[in-house]
């Protein structure tokens, strides 16, 4: 595994976590964890999908993410590749990086 894969691993742990938990608070003392219920990660999930249909590089780049590795969606590697090229086209680095990435693995196969 590349430097690079053990790093998008780490961005998919962190992203999953990320829509997993809401906050931490401290309550007398003890943090007190809130995790997202089924609603509130779909309520992230569409608004993730208004602002990349709006144009917004940072949501497409986020939402292909989730549709690459299934986090939070079904994975759909061609909705994935779909949104990082939209997110790619305005100069998004990280877009662009994840796309010559999915592209080239398909071309190993």
């Amino acid at each position: 595994m590349t430097a690079f894969n053990q790093h998008r691993n780490l961005i998919a742990v962190i992203i999953s976590a990320t829509l997993s938990v809401v906050g931490c608070t401290e309550k007398e003392g003890t943090p007190e964890i809130e995790s997202n219920t089924p609603s509130e990660t779909e309520d992230k999930i569409a608004q993730l999908q208004r602002e990349a249909q709006q144009g917004s590089p940072d949501a497409q780049y986020e939402l292909a993410y989730l549709y690459e590795n299934g986090i939070g969606v079904a994975k759909d590697e061609a909705k994935a590749l779909e949104l990082y090229e939209q997110a790619a086209a305005q100069g998004h680095p990280a877009a662009q990086t994840n796309l010559d990435d999915l592209k080239n693995e398909k071309q190993e196969f």
